[in-house]
């Protein structure tokens, strides 16, 4: 974790604000990755939530598949392994991941819903303890999520509330990810990960994962590096929104689990703004010499573009930070 610099949340709170929003400012400019303690997070709210989702994959497939969404391009419920592809993302054909995943978003919204992103949610029968576990879990890391961005604020120069105003009827992702080779499981195909190479998608991203070997980012240096959580850490990373409204001030950086033969799973929650919103250069990331770089774009299109890609395994036509990177 020499790459990815630690950061202690709980010093918003009550201690000097501005030197940790200058951490977390040099951090995204040259890695776009953190690992932050004192995020508040309850241990029995994170154990609760790894034992229900332990409980979940370890059913048959067939009882699991009872939770499929009827749409392959809906971003809820359960999808089996093979059936994904996160490079599509990033407009790549690869053979599908290696991966199994359950997801579950908000379905409020005081207004139109025109991509289906507050769709309600598919929970499955068993275990009981699922749907309780993932609803406190989601809630927690969504305030996490509000307190990185009134960091963010200080840290790119800009009033409270700022980026707030983007975030009014935020959509708002968990993904459960597991990863498992099974007894018996064929070699994966060439080139073919648990994850795929792929940028995420909107603001910020708040990511649980076992403290084992899989994830790996693409670090400044072009190499790929080993990224292994501390015990009770949070991994928090930036979409390709944030990279845009920054003018790649701060990266939006590639990523992906490599295959291997640990069991892991990581709980990813993703805060990806109003789907009204537009995204453009924010005040303080142009000048007359460094004009923006990209154009606006609308929070809803570009993130109904991305994820329909992966999920349908056709590449997206949405705007890719990482073009040009190996």
């Amino acid at each position: 974790m020499t790459l990815v610099p630690t950061v202690d949340l709980s010093t918003w709170a009550d201690g000097d604000r501005a030197k940790l929003a200058h951490a977390v400012d040099e951090a995204l400019k040259r890695v776009g990755f953190l690992q932050v303690i004192g995020h508040g997070i309850p241990r029995a709210t994170i154990d609760d939530m790894r034992e229900a989702t332990a409980a979940f994959f370890a059913l048959p497939v067939e009882e699991k598949l009872r939770c499929a969404p009827a749409d392959r391009a809906s971003d809820r419920g359960y999808a089996a392994e093979g059936t994904e592809g996160l490079a599509y993302s990033l407009g790549e054909t690869t053979p599908p991941d290696l991966s199994e995943s359950f997801v579950i978003g908000a379905e409020e919204i005081d207004g139109e819903d025109p991509y289906g992103f507050f769709a309600p949610n598919i929970w499955p029968g068993l275990p009981e303890s699922l749907k309780p576990a993932l609803t406190e879990y989601e809630a927690e890391a969504h305030r996490v999520a509000r307190v990185l961005l009134e960091i963010f604020e200080k840290a790119l120069g800009l009033p409270d509330g700022h980026l707030g105003a983007y975030t009014r009827h935020p959509t708002r992702t968990l993904r459960v990810n597991h990863f498992e080779r099974r007894a018996g499981a064929p070699e994966p195909l060439p080139g073919q990960m648990r994850l795929g190479a792929h940028t995420d998608y909107g603001i910020v991203t708040v990511l649980y994962a076992d403290p084992v070997p899989g994830l790996q980012i693409h670090g400044p240096d072009g190499t790929w590096h080993d990224v292994i959580p501390d015990e009770g850490a949070l991994v928090v990373n930036l979409g390709d929104l944030t990279a845009q409204w920054t003018n790649d001030r701060w990266r939006s950086t590639l990523h992906r689990v490599v295959p291997g033969s640990s069991r892991r799973r990581s709980v990813a929650f993703f805060f990806d703004g109003d789907h009204d919103a537009r995204f453009e250069c924010l005040p303080t990331c142009h000048s007359p010499g460094n004009p923006p770089k990209y154009p606006p774009v609308l929070g809803g299109a570009h993130l109904y573009a991305k994820i329909t890609g992966g999920r349908t395994l056709e590449p997206a036509d949405a705007m890719n930070t990482a073009a040009g990177r190996n």
